[in-house]
């Protein structure tokens, strides 16, 4: 339910306080599925001692006489019979199997279902039946006390209580029969314990008084998405006056990807954009302030008032995730600046390495142990291998690769510098497993084989490395199995071979968005690929950190371990949310808890636009929460044809629940994002809080925001804060066991 909605003023449901007819039905359907419960119970305790033939045979009983019975009759049946009678025994037996695995999902006496379907269902030659059906997490059928409880997930009829509202005809296929008919009533319901607690239906809404007494009338307005479509208003002041998402002429945009964003830049951001244009600028911001708006338009500016200095083709930016990477390589062309490269990092990191070492072609995984992430991504170790660089080293690809095992291995040297770090000391015992877990791969690296040495083409240097590998005999390079490497490991080589070769193709300009997703050895490599006068935008806001032990502290503290704290540097802060309405922003602020109170985010970014209020709706279970989306939703599309609506869970396997659940109930537009491949058009894309980083839609539904999936540590804290971040206009929270504490108290049932 939801427990943060505008209650109307409670009245008795009927004259005297008497028990309204809708609620009284449905506590005596409750009553007889809850009797046919026990029975079921009671005979699983005490099968197998009643006769066949007694009047408490089972329907699996009868089955299995009858298999019995086949089996027998092939016996004696003629050769031309068998064949027609074993198909008939393996049917049979297919159906006592799948009758015996439904019957042995134990249904929840407590509660045994949410939803209840009363449905008219016409049938050629013969008058029509009325049968009640409850939509449950799982199947029990009793037809001697007319108990059927169905799951929502696979059940064909369960359907109708997904894609038909009450008094609507309907025509389904159910496997190969058409079936046709009257949905009578359809109720939502609320059991917990084995009572009923809520009854909603077309007619009302009523509640059991906490006392157990009486029932209430609660009706309240209809939940309903809404206001999204050329209403999310830019602040007062923005320049322009303009709609999120809309063009010169106010029409909204099929296509998300390029909304003219241009002339709704505010003087502050426009400052920055047309500001100095060496040095490194670091935006720093809350969700929805503009930092990557801002970084993408300067890149426009340098261009336009620069073009010679700052070409497109000596232009980088990188970013983590794919999905904002892909939206980026849409917007640019827009702002008249084709021809930029847009990449991840691993991306920018595996092409940069093919170029420095060729012959190494290391498999790239993502595997690395935490304690070894913590090890590879400490800022100590940036230090320490730019000192190791310095002792004269030689300037082959050979000598990058063991300055790279040097430092990995060297254990007094990793002790001190990360066990003994003032800031950020790392326990001995870390540093010592991380040494453990590294040194196998660390030798497979440097026993990759010795290189011989050749002029590689790519870059005319006359002492790289050829590629590896002997030819065979049909022609094909055999190569030797490839050593294995993660994303931090790459790093490190890749600024090793800067500090001990140079970097041969140097940047005018880089653009890193999202920079506090990636480590200080990350940033010094991307920084260094730049020409001498630096011109560097980075971009990030310490609240939306997808990985807490990759050594990016706050800002401060990493331009300084990047030696960029000096003058060249201006931090940029920007101070208006302009994604998000305040309510949003407040729900996100709160639940920050303790790393916003200690100031450890910096000041909060103001959000002068207000909206709709943040809601929590509160679910038995999965079922009953994907039947309440389904119904909000589908207006939503029929009022709003262009809404992006984004439901996003922490986990994927409850993003695949949700999917399929709205799947079954035929909602229109509906995607299963898993590799961050967003359409940015309008519709509805089921994924995980972490594949959205970066990204905007008019909805956000987070769903399971239960103490279980999301605590209060910190990194449940951060993801909360993105996820919620991501709505432009509406925030709605699904909760579907009892509630993370990370929503305020007002959005927490009692």
């Amino acid at each position: 339910m939801d427990v943060n909605e505008p209650r109307a003023e409670s009245e008795p449901a009927e004259p005297g306080g008497a028990v309204p007819a809708i609620a009284a039905e449905e506590e005596r359907l409750l009553a007889r599925v809850r009797e046919s419960l026990a029975r079921a119970t009671a005979a699983t305790r005490t099968r197998g001692t009643a006769r066949v033939g007694a009047p408490a045979i089972t329907a699996r009983a009868r089955a299995d006489a009858e298999l019995i019975a086949l089996r027998d009759e092939i016996g004696e049946a003629r050769l031309e019979d068998v064949a027609a009678l074993v198909a008939q025994m393996e049917r049979l037996q297919g159906i006592s199997l799948r009758r015996a695995e439904a019957q042995s999902v134990l249904v929840d006496p407590g509660s045994p279902y949410f939803g209840h379907l009363r449905v008219r269902e016409a049938v050629e030659g013969r008058a029509p039946i009325e049968r009640d059906v409850c939509i449950g997490r799982a199947t029990f059928v009793d037809p001697a006390a007319r108990v059927n409880i169905v799951d929502w997930r696979d059940a064909p009829i369960s359907q109708l209580y997904y894609r038909y509202e009450e008094g609507s005809d309907f025509e389904e296929l159910f496997g190969a029969r058409t079936v046709e008919g009257e949905v009578l009533a359809r109720r939502t319901l609320t059991i917990e314990g084995g009572r009923l607690l809520r009854v909603a239906a077309p007619q009302g809404v009523w509640t059991r008084q906490p006392d157990g007494g009486g029932w209430l009338r609660a009706d309240v307005p209809h939940p309903a998405l809404a206001g999204g479509e050329g209403t999310a208003m830019r602040p007062g002041g923005a320049r322009g006056g303009g709609v999120l998402g809309a063009g010169p002429t106010r029409a909204q945009r099929l296509d998300r990807r390029l909304p003219e964003i241009a002339a709704l830049i505010d003087p502050r951001q426009f400052e920055i954009i047309t500001g100095k244009r060496s040095g490194v600028v670091a935006i720093q911001g809350g969700a929805g302030s503009g930092k990557t708006t801002v970084g993408l338009h300067r890149i426009a500016y340098l261009a336009y008032a620069y073009p010679e200095r700052f070409p497109a083709r000596k232009t980088l930016v990188v970013t983590y995730g794919s999905a904002l990477a892909a939206y980026i390589g849409q917007v640019l062309p827009a702002l008249g600046v084709p021809g930029v490269e847009v990449l991840t990092f691993q991306q920018w990191a595996e092409k940069a390495l093919r170029r420095a070492i060729p012959w190494l072609r290391p498999t790239v995984v993502e595997d690395a142990p935490p304690v070894v992430t913590r090890v590879k991504s400490h800022p100590s170790l940036l230090r320490l291998l730019e000192t190791r660089a310095r002792e004269g080293k030689p300037r082959t690809s050979r000598a990058v690769v063991e300055l790279w095992a040097e430092l990995l291995t060297d254990r007094p040297a990793l002790l001190a510098a990360i066990g003994g770090d003032v800031e950020a000391p790392l326990p001995a015992a870390d540093v010592e497993e991380a040494l453990r877990l590294m040194s196998e791969r660390v030798a497979a690296v440097v026993a990759a084989g010795e290189p011989r040495e050749k002029s590689d083409p790519r870059d005319g240097s006359p002492d790289d490395d050829d590629v590896r590998g002997d030819i065979g005999i049909d022609g094909v390079r055999v190569e030797d199995e490839r050593p294995i490497v993660d994303l931090l490991d790459m790093a490190i080589l890749l600024r090793a071979h800067q500090l001990l070769r140079g970097s041969k193709h140097p940047l005018a300009h880089l653009f890193v968005d999202e920079a506090q997703d990636l480590s200080p050895m990350e940033l010094a490599v991307l920084i260094n690929e730049t020409t001498a006068q630096r011109s560097v935008t980075l971009a990030g806001d310490t609240a939306q950190r997808l990985f807490l032990d990759n050594g990016f502290g706050d800002w401060r503290s990493v331009l300084r371990q990047l030696d960029l704290s000096g003058g060249a540097v201006a931090v940029e802060p920007l101070r208006i949310a302009y994604r998000s309405t305040r309510e949003i922003m407040d729900v996100a602020r709160f639940a920050m808890g303790p790393l916003a109170a200690g100031g450890r985010l910096g000041e909060s970014p103001a959000a002068p636009r207000h909206g709709a209020p943040v809601e929590a709706h509160r679910f038995p279970g999965t079922g009953a929460a994907v039947a309440f989306l389904a119904e909000a939703l589908r207006p939503l599309f029929q009022n709003e044809p262009r809404a992006t609506v984004a439901v996003l869970s922490r986990h994927p396997e409850q993003a695949d629940r949700y999917y399929e659940g709205l799947r079954r109930a035929e909602i229109p537009s509906l995607r299963r994002v898993r590799a961050q491949d967003f359409a940015f058009r309008p519709g509805i894309d089921v994924s995980e809080i972490r594949q959205a980083k970066g990204l905007e839609f008019d909805y956000v539904v987070l769903v399971d925001v239960n103490a279980s999936t999301f605590g209060t540590d910190d990194e449940s804290r951060h993801l909360f804060h993105i996820g919620a971040t991501r709505a432009a206009h509406q925030l709605w929270l699904i909760v579907t066991a009892t509630p993370s504490r990370l929503l305020p108290p007002g959005l927490r049932p009692d």
